[in-house]
């Protein structure tokens, strides 16, 4: 019995680390390529993921709705980061990038480690939805002289909408070591806003 524990037990810690560090984009996505964005089209839609109440009560209240909201937004984070390093122009934009693929690395990390010790049966998202493949294709498209604006306008928003999950399920969640890392991981999250925010007007500048 202990032996076919022991199995499951592993099982599971293998089949969420897959789906944790699964590549970020939709089945058979193509990526738009770089230029392609239509502005106001794009704005619009980096707009509408901070003004949608797309945090739902089962988001910051189950433990099913909290881990896979917050595996989707992890490899948002790090998709996103990763086409920042590239595409960026500003040191200080890659250098908050780099900072957003290892502290969000660090984070999937910390929730794989949970999902193992409490025996966590969910089933983890392998790929973003369909909201988060429309922000990582706007960065991809977005024009040269605006990638570093639109990077940090989504940064912003992504954050804010972060920080209302993490808070909501470290206030109202289901399971205790959840709350614990929640609440924890909230704090980086609102270090992370400020330092999207003192960015914001140095890249708005520059894009105009």
């Amino acid at each position: 019995m202990k032996l076919a524990f022991a199995s499951a037990a592993s099982a599971l810690v293998l089949m969420a680390g897959a789906a944790l560090a699964a590549p970020a984009d939709q089945p058979d996505h193509q990526n738009p390529k770089p230029g392609t964005a239509n502005e106001t089209m794009s704005a619009m839609k980096d707009a509408t993921y901070g003004l949608v109440g797309q945090i739902s009560a089962e988001m910051t209240s189950t433990t099913k709705g909290f881990v896979r909201a917050a595996a989707i937004s992890d490899m948002y984070e790090v998709t996103a980061g990763r086409i920042a390093l590239q595409r960026a122009t500003s040191p200080a934009v890659k250098e908050f990038a780099k900072k957003m693929v290892d502290a969000h690395t660090m984070t999937t990390d910390k929730l794989k480690g949970l999902i193992a010790a409490q025996d966590i049966t969910v089933e983890l998202p392998q790929h973003v939805d369909d909201l988060h493949q429309g922000l990582l294709d706007s960065l991809r498209a977005a024009k040269s002289a605006d990638f570093d604006h639109r990077y940090i306008s989504q940064q912003i928003a992504a954050h804010k909408a972060a920080d209302t999950l993490f808070h909501g399920y470290a206030k109202d969640g289901d399971l205790g070591a959840l709350k614990s890392f929640a609440s924890e991981t909230d704090k980086d999250i609102r270090t992370h806003l400020s330092m999207a925010q003192d960015l914001n007007d140095d890249v708005r500048t520059a894009s105009k």
